[in-house]
């Protein structure tokens, strides 16, 4: 299926591949054959034929395969996907779970119909010139109260319900995808398409569910399918963080098919782009990994994993600051240091950097050579992504990507995870930003602080010499991630600086912030509004010169914000509120079972997870969404003074620097860091 492009795969009991091609569609049907592999003694591989003879639909043969690790001796049997997760249960039961391992089960049926048969989404001829040519349908729908309001096609807008209709199945005909804004509207307004105008479009609909994650309860959002369609929803996290050619990018690098990949998170979508790699590879991909950890002795097991390499910094106001940042660090340690669960052990021929106590190989690793075509990718956006939006969207997805692809290395689930590889990465990267440290001292620069895979140095000299040093003493890709004219470390509750609390202004007059108000998904508009605004003000801080004249639009902005609430809408104070139970769960009332209370009123159930937007007009009483009563003042005046703390530190810090200059912070630093 070379220089095609591949849009769409429906798996089921017959699989369908549709086919955009020279600006027409095509389908065909698809005769997969599946298949999966089970090792074990060779005893219980007879014991097991024995019992497979007498199963219609399945065939199977002894041979031999390969996983990362090396050949594998078994029971390559033959099984339709409907079926396949019925008789690997059933296998389970016959070796009392734990005399047979079972390969190449459970994987998304689309992903592995791809990957046997080596076809690709979005295939291309050249490396970056695809995936903008297939024609797209953007809905934005809008109903209030279960009655249609308007709707935008691709820009056009219409208040009529008919004339909607009659566009939407116009440029249905025509465009292969479409992309929405809500799975509520849109199922509501193809179920008024064929209720109208008796034009009836196949669809299902699959509500989300909630979840939990790393100690905090989410929730998926719905999705549509419609039959010979992509349904991309904006809600999707892929999509609002890479658009449409990110979709295109994630979908044509993992196997699996768009709709999929806007349900999945960074972390299944490298799961999923390693399962496809090594199935077209012709490796065997582990169903359920039962790998445990490898024996070591105490002092190891203490001196191991320890996580990234964290400096405590101390709060205050740091001038001419350098950001020095290690590009993808941890991935690209897996790359260079050939890191890989067959390649990693306590022995070997290459001793890992630092105080690693492992070693690799000089055989090349499997997921470094997976990581290879990611970080490559990767590399080639970000240095072209300010010429073309869809370069930047892509750069955007494959960074989370990359992110994720060290945390799945210790993941206990993850179908190639080990931790043994999760550990030597973390010491590895220890290694590296204590050497990239002491290189920046020794050059004369200061270092203010330091987390995992980036430091903040501040000091005159030669930077770019800096950064060669440590590449050519670590092998690992650092650049200047920015330079600040100022820089605002603030303090956590203890008093000492927190790690992940900062703003600065950069010299090309960009700000970075992290860790206050306006970063928050749950924070109002309005504060939003008034940090911006100060940040806007700060734009011609000159510490030591202009305090005085700062400080009073300072005062001006708080003063109109604290006291004149009243000038603001009510859609200005909406707060964001997720709750993490069930309302019936609750037992004492809240913010969150308020709120589910509230929405349940107006019809709309709100589930674990879910994030809503209310407006507070009696925090003590939990009177919510109000529209004859106005904001609760002392709630938002609360939350705006805390707000606006980084900046009242920001100001404590210049009316200090009378008195000390930043010598004084680096006397307090230096025992530290030395």
């Amino acid at each position: 299926m070379d220089k095609s492009n591949i849009i769409n795969i429906t798996p089921s009991s017959q699989p369908v591949l549709w086919v955009y091609e020279n600006g027409m569609m095509k389908y065909r049907k698809v005769h997969p054959s599946n298949w999966i592999f089970v090792s074990g003694d060779s005893f219980d591989l007879d014991f097991l034929a024995s019992q497979l003879d007498i199963v219609e639909n399945i065939s199977y043969e002894h041979t031999q395969e390969k996983d990362i690790y090396g050949p594998v001796q078994g029971l390559k049997v033959s099984v339709p996907i409907k079926s396949e997760r019925s008789l690997i249960d059933a296998i389970g039961s016959i070796g009392a779970g734990r005399k047979y391992r079972v390969y190449n089960g459970l994987i998304d049926p689309g992903l592995k119909i791809m990957s046997m048969n080596n076809f690709q989404f979005f295939q291309s001829s050249g490396s970056l010139d695809y995936r903008n040519t297939v024609p797209s349908l953007e809905c934005h729908i809008f109903y209030e109260r279960s009655v249609f309001s308007g709707a935008s096609f691709n820009g056009n807008h219409f208040s009529s319900l008919t004339s909607a209709m009659d566009f939407f199945m116009d440029a249905f005909t025509h465009y292969p995808i479409i992309i929405y804004n809500n799975t509520g509207s849109l199922a509501k307004f193809l179920r008024d398409l064929d209720r109208t105008m008796e034009i009836s479009i196949p669809h299902r609909v699959k509500n989300g569910n909630s979840f939990m994650s790393y100690g905090r309860v989410n929730h998926s959002i719905p999705t549509i399918h419609i039959v010979g369609k992509i349904s991309i929803p904006s809600e999707s996290f892929m999509y609002s963080e890479g658009g449409l050619s990110g979709i295109m990018e994630i979908s044509n690098m993992t196997g699996l098919a768009p709709e999929t990949v806007t349900r999945v998170t960074p972390g299944t979508a490298v799961s999923s782009m390693e399962n496809y790699d090594a199935l077209r590879s012709g490796f065997l991909v582990v169903t359920d990994k039962d790998d445990h950890e490898m024996p070591k002795p105490i002092e190891t097991f203490m001196g191991t994993d320890r996580g990234g390499y964290v400096m405590q910094p101390y709060p205050g106001l740091y001038e001419n600051v350098y950001e020095f940042d290690f590009s993808s660090l941890y991935p690209s340690i897996m790359h260079h240091f050939n890191m890989s669960p067959e390649t990693i052990g306590m022995k070997g021929p290459i001793k890992l950097p630092g105080d690693n106590p492992y070693y690799t190989t000089h055989l090349a690793g499997f997921m470094p050579h997976s990581l290879d075509k990611l970080l490559k990718r990767r590399l080639t956006y970000k240095y072209n992504k300010t010429f073309r939006e869809d370069f930047r969207q892509r750069d955007k997805l494959l960074k989370w990507l990359l992110v994720t692809s060290f945390g799945y290395t210790g993941f206990k689930n993850a179908r190639f995870g080990k931790i043994e590889v999760h550990e030597a990465i973390t010491s590895v990267g220890r290694w590296a930003l204590q050497k990239a440290v002491r290189i920046s001292e020794k050059h004369g620069f200061k270092v203010i602080h330091g987390i995992v895979d980036s430091i903040f140095v501040t000091g005159r000299g030669d930077v770019e010499s800096v950064l060669k040093e440590i590449r050519r003493e670590t092998s690992i890709n650092i650049v200047m991630d920015g330079h600040y004219r100022w820089l605002v470390i603030l303090p956590a509750r203890s008093g000492l600086g927190a790690l992940n609390r900062y703003y600065g202004l950069k010299y090309n007059g960009e700000y970075k912030v992290r860790g206050i108000g306006m970063r928050r998904s749950d924070t109002p508009l309005l504060i939003i509004r008034m940090q911006e605004e100060i940040l806007d003000l700060l734009q011609t801080l000159d510490p030591g010169n202009n305090q005085n004249e700062l400080w009073n639009g300072y005062n001006s902005i708080r003063e109109k914000y604290l006291n004149h609430m009243g000038n603001y809408s009510s859609d200005m104070f909406g707060v964001g509120i997720r709750p993490s139970k069930y309302r019936q769960d609750y037992g004492m009332d809240n913010i969150q079972k308020a709120t589910m209370v509230n929405m349940e009123e107006e019809g709309t159930e709100i589930m674990p997870g879910e994030s809503v937007r209310v407006v507070i007009n009696d925090f003590k009483k939990r009177v919510l969404n109000r529209k004859d009563m106005g904001p609760d003042r002392k709630f938002y005046r609360t939350l705006m003074e805390r707000n606006l703390e980084p900046f009242d530190f920001l100001f404590s810090c210049l009316k200090k620097s009378k008195n000390h200059n930043l010598d004084w912070w680096f006397e307090q630093l230096q025992p530290r860091i030395s």
